[in-house]
């Protein structure tokens, strides 16, 4: 006999509705533990930003210039100096928040393999990469806010501000973030041509270039060029990312921007590396860019999904503001994977907001996010 009923309904038996479920109950907490005890696996290359806040923290003081004494003295003043264990687990507890946040107890029932193992490498993600001291915490602090707050614009208007004041305190390009952020929220909010945006950040591309070339007198380039100079010897040396076009104009520096933002969506020159961490990475990152934000923007901006779904517009908009000013800043690619650590939970709102959306319309019920 046929079993009728809302797990019926999906084509999905309630056994099975509950696997991803026990999954997930497993999983996290192994990571956990693995996150507590990372420091005696992991290699010390993930830990370089981890010694450096702890070296400092005790003469760590506010109006430094130096972000690294800054966040020392941020950890120093919340009674952390000292207890990283302590700051280890609270860290991926708020990342755990995050996720359950953007994709909920009820939500996972319905995800398929693909979007538990993408639950499950945020999970390790937040083990290797935030489970330390680290300036990523306020970041994950930032995009928490973002998805928890009410979908109004004075809500909007306090996480651009609190975006602004992370950068004015410890990464300036986060000032770019947020204004490109902004614009993103409106373009999506506003049009229904998908093939607008790539448009949008070819133009942002363009403003930074000519924008650093009349402010600073500096090349596009000129931002990696300095930290790449730095890093000759070090760990991360071996996933630098090149720069592949020369910045003699504004123009070609943005074009060269542009070029590794697409390296930075399906990771090429990793995969030419011939190396099996790699290939995995590789072969990730880029069924989320193509596969969660692309089919998202693409669908989501020519069905209107975008104008009513405020969390699924939030989520692309700040997910594609990251990525183009990362293409600009970030010298490796393991940078790349740290700094996009505490976002890596949106792809999953949007597995969650995409479905939501999707079964409206097979209804014929607004949603609105």
């Amino acid at each position: 006999m046929r079993q009728s009923g809302p797990a019926a309904d999906f084509g999905i038996e309630p056994a099975a509705r509950v696997v991803p479920q026990m999954i997930v109950l497993v999983w996290l907490p192994v990571c956990f533990f693995f996150g507590l005890v990372n420091r005696e696996f992991l290699p010390a290359k993930y830990f370089l930003d981890d010694h450096h806040l702890q070296a400092v923290m005790p003469t760590a003081v506010p109006d430094s210039s130096d972000s690294f004494i800054v966040m020392a003295w941020i950890y120093r003043s919340l009674g952390a100096m000292g207890h990283p264990t302590a700051v280890q687990a609270v860290t991926m507890l708020l990342f755990f928040v995050l996720l359950f946040a953007c994709a909920g107890w009820s939500a996972l029932s319905s995800f398929t393999v693909f979007e538990i193992a993408v639950f499950g490498f945020c999970a390790v993600a937040c083990a290797v990469y935030l489970a330390q001291y680290s300036k990523e915490s306020l970041v994950l602090l930032l995009v928490l806010g973002l998805v928890l707050m009410p979908r109004t614009v004075l809500a909007e208007l306090a996480f651009v501000a609190a975006a602004c004041l992370y950068a004015a305190s410890l990464r300036q390009y986060w000032f770019l973030v947020a204004g490109l952020y902004v614009v993103l929220r409106v373009v999506l909010r506003r049009g229904r041509r998908p093939g607008w945006v790539p448009v949008v950040l070819l133009l942002a591309l363009l403003a930074f270039a000519f924008g650093v070339e009349l402010l600073l007198g500096k090349d596009l380039n000129a931002f990696r060029e300095s930290v790449a100079q730095f890093r000759v010897n070090s760990p991360n040396a071996q996933s630098a990312i090149q720069d592949y076009l020369p910045a003699d104009t504004p123009v070609l520096a943005a074009a060269n921007a542009a070029l590794t933002a697409v390296l930075l969506v399906v990771p090429v020159p990793l995969l030419l590396d011939f190396s099996v961490v790699y290939l995995g990475f590789s072969v990730v990152i880029a069924a989320l860019w193509l596969g969660t934000v692309g089919s998202g923007l693409w669908r989501g901006m020519r069905r209107g999904w975008l104008v009513k779904d405020v969390r699924m517009s939030r989520a692309i908009a700040l997910l594609l503001a990251m990525l183009t000013v990362q293409a600009v800043f970030e010298p490796d690619y393991g940078s790349y994977i740290k700094h996009l650590t505490p976002l890596l939970p949106l792809f999953l709102l949007l597995f969650v907001r995409r479905r939501a959306q999707r079964d409206a319309e097979a209804s014929a019920i607004p949603v609105s996010g």
